[in-house]
């Protein structure tokens, strides 16, 4: 055993398997720090790509709102943002910026205006849809009116009516421009009662601006509805022809009462005067026979 480590061939055998390992060694771990890197590489890279999203958002107005109305805007716009990825969702997630149009330095009258962005990262680009819009401003004004009722006769049941509908607000507030406001005829409320309705009701009816032809006017009311109370009663007619007929129905009983009353006392008086006439009849002839009696008397002693 001695003699085998003391051979030369033995250590470079040796030498050569510690080298191969060493070797081994040394490009696994080279390998694993390129796998890292190009991991990390990849997900830097699918950061910082490109990416794009359509949003709907608010439209806003820049505006003096107690000088000036505004119409003919949308409500919303499309805005389409274009960046790095993480950053687009991020805008998309949090909507940290607004879009509107700057109406401060415009009068009276009909614009084309642009929309803006306020809020939005400098490292996104964007584009709205649509880019421009067409705006009318006017002269805001607002005006009082009373509020009127429409109740629809024709659903109370037969023999019954309707009072004065009674509300819990008398007047509404109308605001909008100076021309819509003046188009105003009347501010109505419209109540739909239930067919064959027999009592009261009580609802909640939304009020409407109308102009002389009966065309909804555009403008804010405030307050948008009002409680409406309609009494609902028996018809008088009815009530006075029932209480005739109840009163002709008494007069009626009572006079045959009175003729039953009478009769009865025509017939006792009859009886009487009966009576009467067989009593003096009896005493006539009772006299007649006491003068008969007398004379034969008389005749005797003769």
């Amino acid at each position: 055993m001695k003699k085998f480590w003391k051979k030369r061939w033995v250590y470079r055998i040796l030498a050569l398997i510690l080298a191969i390992l060493l070797f081994t060694y040394v490009n696994s771990d080279r390998m694993n720090t390129v796998n890292v890197n190009s991991g990390e590489n990849g997900n830097n890279t699918a950061l910082m790509a490109n990416k794009t999203k359509t949003l709907t958002v608010p439209l806003e107005l820049d505006v003096n709102n107690s000088k000036y109305l505004v119409s003919g805007y949308p409500s919303k716009v499309k805005i389409k943002i274009t960046g790095p990825s993480a950053l687009v969702t991020t805008t998309t997630n949090t909507q940290n910026f607004k879009a509107y149009v700057s109406l401060r330095k415009l009068g009276v009258g009909k614009h084309k205006v642009q929309i803006k962005e306020e809020g939005l990262n400098k490292e996104l680009s964007y584009s709205f849809d649509p880019e421009t819009i067409n705006i009318t401003i006017a002269n805001r004004r607002t005006k009082t009116f009373a509020i009127q009722t429409e109740v629809n006769q024709d659903a109370i049941a037969k023999g019954y009516e309707s009072k004065a509908a009674i509300l819990r607000s008398q007047t509404v507030t109308a605001t909008g421009s100076v021309s819509e406001i003046n188009r105003i005829a009347q501010v109505v409320a419209k109540v739909n009662l239930p067919n064959n309705t027999k009592q009261d009701v009580t609802t909640q009816v939304l009020l409407q601006a109308v102009d002389n032809r009966g065309d909804t006017v555009n403008v804010i009311l405030d307050p948008q509805t009002v409680n409406v109370t309609v009494p609902v009663q028996k018809n008088s007619d009815t009530s006075s022809s029932s209480s005739s007929s109840g009163s002709q129905a008494s007069s009626t009983s009572d006079e045959a009462e009175n003729s039953r009353t009478n009769r009865t006392a025509n017939s006792s008086s009859s009886s009487s005067s009966s009576s009467s006439s067989s009593s003096s009849k009896n005493s006539s002839s009772t006299k007649s026979s006491s003068v008969s009696t007398s004379s034969s008397s008389s005749s005797s002693e003769n």
